[in-house]
């Protein structure tokens, strides 16, 4: 699961402890030559493949905290939405914390570039770039597609008490939905023509609830004329994710939301058969993030759950494969990392360890992840806590690997829990020192790095690495 904020408030994590009282000799961080911090050893495969960048874009201020990638004007090329604000940290449960209001933006922002790194146009008014800004649970703050049948990409940028609709070719406001609270900041578009009493869009909370409202919840339904036709209400194990598409088979998308299938008119179901909803706990057995493997028949799409404090791999049909409890199950990739199974899941518990599970759930390896900074950490960074969603995805290149981006320059595992690819890191990636405040996750305020697999145009993927200064473009073929 994301820990919760308040739970992150409480304590530090394992590897914050480890690094305040192992690592470092007065403030100089001890690293090893090839910039990981120490712990225990991971292996390096003998055939280990460095991959290097094609490409530099710098947004100057206009750069986000996160990046969304779609094509948002119809040219048939991938566009940029770089997303700046407080994010879940926004409302008001969390932004009198002396932390988050020491380091609170001043705006909410989104800027749009086309991938060579000429700026399209910018909603709202950037960040000043002389002290850094705090955010967190970004990831789903903005979602692209057509609301409305005309065509037209829109924009949905999730804001707390409002969601606001923006033309995808220009950044115009279209419309803006006041909401009952101010914590919703998760938002996913359903890209299909609806009824007026459907949800053409769906928002949600994806922290601490108000009132009768629990972890992650409520979800509200939006239709295209951007009027609220149902919710607020409850979804099991919500969680901090949305995807839209056919989960049933009917020729029609619909919102996958935790472990259930929401149709447009707020009807839901369970997909997990292991899982009563009537039980579930929304703090502790929320989803972090779905990943998907679409297969030949019988299975069509296979489910891998981090569901928190288990992780689960289900067939569309809902029949649970198998299930593994977990420390902190953060996220997980469905690939095949390796020969001697059809696919495996790969699930990673928040600061390590990594486990690879093959098809009937047997436990491959088991290994440790580690923070690599070739270029040297911040020494502002040393105790701090790196806590990233999706800090795992698949990797596709000749073979799949396990992408690992979670404090620290990424890098890939191979199906063996190697290190099987490097990314040769760019002198423009070494990210400099800043005064941030004491309890803030060093991520949370700009450091380290995300990756997401895009595609770049002509179908060829591309990993793209990027802080809020900088993204690099590393092809994939």
């Amino acid at each position: 699961m994301r820990t919760s904020i308040n739970s992150l408030e409480q304590s530090g994590s394992r590897r914050a402890f480890l690094k305040s009282a192992l690592l470092f000799a007065g403030s100089v961080p001890l690293l090893a030559a090839d910039g990981t911090l120490p712990g225990p050893a991971m292996v390096k495969s003998a055939s280990a493949i460095t991959l290097k960048h094609t490409q530099e874009i710098a947004f100057g201020p206009y750069g986000g905290a996160e990046l969304f990638f779609a094509d948002i004007d119809g040219d048939g090329q991938t566009e940029i939405l770089a997303y700046q604000g407080p994010a879940v940290f926004g409302s008001k449960l969390y932004r009198s914390w002396p932390h988050v209001a020491a380091a609170f933006p001043k705006s909410t922002c989104l800027s749009a570039f086309k991938k060579d790194g000429r700026r399209l146009w910018t909603f709202g008014e950037p960040n000043p770039t002389d002290r850094p800004y705090i955010t967190h649970a970004h990831e789903s703050c903005v979602a692209t597609g057509d609301v409305n049948g005309d065509g037209v990409v829109e924009i949905a940028l999730a804001d707390g008490d409002r969601i606001l609709l923006l033309d995808g070719p220009t950044g115009k406001l279209r419309a803006e939905v006041k909401m009952p609270e101010d914590n919703f900041y998760i938002v996913q578009i359903l890209g299909e023509a609806t009824k007026n009493t459907e949800a053409a869009l769906v928002v949600k909370n994806g922290e601490g609830g108000y009132g009768q409202w629990k972890y992650g919840e409520p979800l509200v339904g939006i239709n295209a004329a951007m009027q609220i036709v149902w919710g607020p209400k409850a979804i099991p194990g919500a969680g901090h994710h949305i995807s839209a598409l056919d989960l049933d088979e009917d020729g029609q998308k619909e919102y996958f939301i935790g472990y259930c299938m929401v149709k447009r008119s707020g009807e839901w179901k369970c997909l997990v058969d292991a899982i009563d909803p009537a039980r579930v706990d929304a703090s502790r057995e929320h989803v972090d993030y779905v990943d998907i493997l679409r297969r030949p028949l019988p299975e069509k799409c296979l489910f891998g759950f981090a569901g928190s404090n288990k992780a689960y791999l289900v067939r569309n049909d809902g029949r649970t494969l198998f299930v593994k409890p977990g420390k902190h199950v953060q996220s997980a990739a469905l690939g095949r990392f390796r020969t001697d199974s059809e696919y495996q899941l790969a699930v990673y518990n928040d600061d390590g360890p990594m486990a690879l599970y093959d098809t009937k759930g047997n436990e491959l390896w088991s290994v440790p992840t580690q923070e690599r900074w070739p270029l040297g950490m911040p020494k502002v960074c040393a105790g701090r806590v790196f806590h990233r969603n999706r800090p795992v995805l698949r990797l596709p290149l000749e073979k799949d690997y396990i992408l690992y981006t979670d404090g620290g320059w990424p890098w890939a595992m191979d199906g063996d829990g190697r290190i099987g690819v490097e990314f040769a890191p760019p002198e423009n990636s070494r990210q400099q020192e800043m005064v941030i405040p004491a309890k803030a996750r060093a991520d949370d305020m700009g450091y380290g790095f995300a990756t997401k697999i895009v595609d770049w145009g002509g179908g060829v993927l591309t990993a793209v690495i990027y802080d809020r200064r900088f993204l690099w473009v590393f092809p994939l073929a």
